[in-house]
């Protein structure tokens, strides 16, 4: 399938624009006007919450009559209009249970499942349901979320049948079909049994249009390259939660099911200089199943022990084909490369938590987690030779590696007045076997301690200091072999890789002011141990390893602000911001340079405005990056800074129903790449050609309505 070519036949730009602006006209008819209320009249109306500070930890109470003003229609969007808040979706992809752990509670608790981000949960409970959120900063202990610093705990109602839906039709500029998607969610009791079920189908397209110009290695121009990238993904997903609590105990199970599908690809007419034109075309196609479950009981031993049994299983296939066909322009082409991959991985859960508070002053906090992974691997790589497709032999083509970890932890929380004080000692067992295209069995160990001090300074603000060892996950991704057709390179696996390592020391101050004011500020050091990033190998092939010993320091932090000072009622602005350096020695040259793949610079914003008698709302949403670089055997690939800006204009005027208009990536901003690649390792090699790529994005309108039921 071939989306690029069927967006020809797509209206014209002109047209689609004409109807983004009629719609942008008439959406304010669809609300009454009035003069809009000012933060005074809404606090007034709907008062600003307090902060109850105790023993060094902030809860700050949000009823549910606080976030009327922003006309929710979902948790999501409660939570996502929490002053200075920033919802953490963990790392669902990480292997284990602990450490893929958001900064959100379902009341009071963590929800058994690592697939489902806290945004994809908390999208599926309407807010007419949650009774209050209760936002904890500072000391966390007991709360299933240590290693937080702030979260948010959904208190529900849980009374009457409650559901959700969503209907989004959406389009790409220039030239591309609507495209729709939609979802449904119901919520009901049975006496102390409540469940949420939950479905969702979508259609996304993604294109973007390049052009590129290629240099050799003395800066003369050789080629003109104009590339088009199109793609189409469907998915369906089916989910179940629910809980039973009972007198002295409950329970939770989910299950959750996803099928995705993504075809499309890469078109490039390329022009040598004095030479013939020719086509090169990049197919991908990809499917992917996914499968969770997951079931959990927990039970109160008198007033002091509280434990929690958690166990998870979660199977993922992927099988993907990508192909390089290449010939003359507007032709079949001749398909010149083949890849085929498909891989199942597997995870099995046991997790036993406890809490005991029986030591006046004291909560200590114990788990134990055993975990089972599995990855099965095949990949197949063809290619014409003497105009024969065949087999390519490549190392690690076939292979199995299985994995079993076992993660100790005991914390103690405790205060002393103002100071709060949170210890924690854990350790991570693990030993990793590989059979198949490499053989390899590998066992390692590591302490994992952490302390949190939080000091109060006053009923709005406090001061935190951590220090921690992290230890990263090994990507069993790493392990096998893999091809990238697009930049014409077979990447290995490397069965003797090693967790990254790191001590991080940072320091954080927080302050509220005004009615939904907070600011929050970061400093942070990293010492690393065992970078990851590329090792090179013999005949200009390379595989993912460890690098050395590096470095990285900073600061980062946020805001959230009215601006009635600046004479617009009822609107905020969200700031966030990161600012690094790092360095680490370069394995080729021995020179220190940045850590791959980081930038150094970051920054986003939001700025909405509730106009609550006319029944609107609109919002503008942006972020600036600083461009990385990537370190390769023979090149080096930088990614220039880039920008993106969206907007919206919302309809309330129907209770409970949003009607929102909406723009992403409205200045199209480019993506450019500047690939240097050399004639052998890059450190003793001249350069062999260049590739600059100035990629445009492509705009996406979107009208979507959202309600309950």
């Amino acid at each position: 399938m071939d989306p690029l070519t069927s967006d020809r036949a797509m209206p014209a730009i002109a047209s689609q624009l004409r109807v983004f602006q009629t719609l942008l006209m008439i959406s304010p008819l669809l609300a009454v006007s009035a003069v809009e209320p000012g933060l005074a009249e809404i606090a007034a109306a709907h008062p600003a919450p307090e902060a109850e500070c105790t023993d060094a930890s902030c809860r700050t109470t949000y009823e549910s009559s606080f976030f009327s003003i922003y006309a929710p229609v979902t948790a999501l969007d409660m939570v996502n209009n929490l002053p200075g808040f920033n919802l953490n979706n963990g790392n669902t992809g990480s292997r284990g249970f602990g450490g893929a752990a958001g900064n959100i509670l379902i009341n009071g608790e963590r929800v058994s499942a690592k697939s489902e981000s806290p945004s994809e949960i908390l999208a599926r409970i309407p807010a007419a349901d949650v009774e209050r959120i209760i936002v904890i900063r500072g000391q966390v202990g007991g709360t299933d979320l240590r290693g937080q610093s702030v979260i948010a705990d959904v208190i529900r109602k849980g009374t009457g049948a409650t559901g959700t839906w969503s209907a989004r039709g959406s389009t790409l500029q220039p030239g591309a079909r609507l495209v729709p998607a939609g979802a449904l969610s119901y919520s009901d009791s049975q006496g102390a049994l409540k469940y949420t079920v939950g479905a969702g189908a979508r259609r996304a397209r993604f294109q973007n249009q390049s052009d590129e110009q290629v240099f050799d290695g003395n800066g003369r121009l050789t080629e003109f390259r104009d590339e088009g990238y199109g793609q189409v993904e469907d998915r369906f997903e089916i989910s179940l939660n629910t809980t039973f609590a009972g007198e002295h105990s409950g329970y939770g199970f989910n299950v959750r099911y996803q099928w995705t599908d993504r075809n499309g690809g890469e078109r490039s007419l390329r022009q040598p200089i004095g030479g013939q034109a020719f086509e090169l075309q990049q197919g991908s196609d990809r499917e992917t199943k996914d499968l969770e479950l997951g079931l959990d009981a927990e039970r109160a031993w008198g007033h002091r022990v509280h434990t929690k049994l958690i166990t998870l299983y979660r199977q993922d296939e992927r099988l993907s084909i990508g192909n390089l066909i290449g010939g003359a322009p507007n032709a079949p082409g001749q398909l010149n490369t083949e890849a085929n991959t498909h891989r199942v991985e597997s995870e099995q859960i046991l997790r036993l938590e406890a809490d005991f508070s029986g030591i006046q002053g004291h909560l200590v906090e114990a788990a134990i987690e055993g975990a089972k992974n599995r990855l099965d691997s095949d990949f197949e790589l063809l290619e014409r030779i003497d105009g024969v497709l065949m087999p390519v032999s490549v190392p690690g083509a076939r292979t199995k590696v299985e994995e079993q970890r076992l993660d100790l932890s005991i914390a103690d929380s405790f205060s002393r007045g103002a100071l709060a004080v949170d210890l924690e000692v854990a350790a991570e067992a693990s030993e990793i076997s590989q059979t198949g295209g490499f053989a390899e069995q590998r066992s390692f160990f590591f302490w994992k301690p952490s302390a949190t001090l939080t000091y109060t300074l006053d009923d709005d603000s406090l001061l935190r200091g951590r220090v921690l060892r992290t230890v990263g996950q090994l990507n069993f991704s790493d392990f096998v072999s893999a091809a990238d057709l697009g930049d014409d390179e077979l990447s290995l696996g490397n069965p003797s890789l090693s967790p990254e390592t790191a001590v991080t020391l940072d320091v954080t101050w927080e302050s509220a002011f005004s009615s939904i004011g907070l600011l929050s500020l970061t400093a942070f050091y990293d010492w690393i141990k065992d970078v990851q990033d590329v090792l090179p190998l013999q005949d200009r092939l390379e595989v993912p390893g460890n690098i050395g010993s590096g470095w990285r320091y900073g600061m980062r932090g946020r805001l959230t602000s009215p601006l009635d000072f600046l004479g617009l009622d009822s609107a905020r602005l969200d700031l966030s911001g990161r600012w690094q350096e790092s360095g680490v020695s370069d394995p080729l040259t021995g020179q220190e340079r940045v850590l791959s793949n980081e930038r150094a610079w970051r920054i986003q914003a939001e700025l909405r405005q509730d106009l609550v008698r006319a029944r609107l709302g609109w919002g503008l949403s942006g972020s600036l990056n600083d461009g990385f670089t990537r370190f390769g055997l023979d090149e080096v690939d930088r990614f220039k800074g880039s920008g993106n800006l969206s907007g919206y204009i919302e309809s309330r005027a129907i209770e409970s129903l949003r009607i929102r208009l909406g723009v992403n990536a409205i200045l199209r901003n480019n993506e450019n790449r500047d690939r240097l690649v050399f004639n052998g390792p890059r450190n003793v090699s001249p350069p062999d050609f260049r590739e600059l790529r100035n990629r445009r994005r492509s705009r996406n309108i979107y009208l979507e309505a959202r309600g309950v039921f």
